[in-house]
């Protein structure tokens, strides 16, 4: 396959195969130093942050009880955990994890939640961000689109955690038809795609999109040398009504958000 983004696709669907297939693999997979480049390269002052902004950067809170719930999904792989001040003790988790709490947060926060029905995430990781949104709406319905190695990853990561609900798996490569969704979500990986990729899933999901939330990353990848994607100024022209915000906390200084469809 060509390549459609910035990591070395071949070593990642290699990887994400042996995860899905493999238990001994599976059992550590999100301590590779290629996973942890990827998708959990969170630094655990970042983690801090999240936290910080879980509790105090909106203006509602997270049940108590969800927090051992959602903590769960640092259960399987064993990622790096990190111990942090929570309330009157202490919680021992994954940076990375705090960042999907954190962006389920911005979600509820920036859009009328009650009319998401129907999410679509590009760019899935090991669908750490689906599980988090699946536990706190159970009836949202959940489509996950990326290579089919990946979404083999997903679905034993989600069904390995007893992840309930609508939940579909969509194979990036074949997208043949439209994948109409209320929300479109993706975290740093849309910005990492080549144009081509990025206009196939502009016109195959973002068009058939009501909302969408798209963390940016652009400066670090071309901090890299890749620089093949579109610039945050085209894709704001290509998606009606789109803008793009800061993202708070920054994992890079000048990252951003790309939002439509918000409040």
């Amino acid at each position: 396959m060509k390549q459609t983004g910035v990591i070395d696709i071949d070593k990642w669907r290699i990887l994400c195969y042996r995860a899905a297939r493999l238990p001994q693999v599976f059992e550590t997979f999100r301590r590779d130093p290629l996973y942890l480049n990827v998708v959990e390269g969170v630094s655990s002052e970042l983690g801090a942050q999240y936290l910080d902004m879980i509790f105090n950067g909106y203006n509602f809170q997270l049940r108590d009880e969800m927090w051992p719930v959602l903590l769960k999904n640092d259960s399987v792989g064993n990622p790096p955990l990190y111990d942090y001040d929570f309330g009157a003790g202490i919680i021992c988790c994954s940076p990375a994890t705090l960042r999907y709490i954190k962006v389920f947060c911005d979600l509820v926060s920036l859009f009328d939640i009650d009319k998401i029905h129907t999410v679509a995430e590009i760019g899935i990781g090991y669908g750490g961000q689906c599980r988090v949104a699946m536990n706190i709406l159970p009836t949202l319905r959940y489509k996950l689109i990326d290579l089919p190695e990946v979404l083999l990853l997903a679905e034993r990561f989600l069904t390995t955690l007893d992840t309930t609900g609508d939940i579909r798996y969509i194979d990036g490569t074949h997208l043949y038809d439209a994948v109409p969704c209320d929300l479109v979500v993706s975290n740093y990986a849309f910005a990492e795609l080549t144009k081509e990729t990025q206009r196939f899933y502009i016109e195959k999901v973002i068009a058939n999109s009501s909302a969408g939330y798209m963390t940016w990353n652009r400066s670090m990848l071309v901090r890299g040398g890749w620089n093949d994607g579109y610039e945050v100024e085209d894709i704001l022209s290509m998606i009606p009504n789109s803008r793009a915000i800061p993202e708070v906390p920054p994992a890079f200084h000048d990252d951003c958000i790309i939002v439509w469809g918000t409040k």
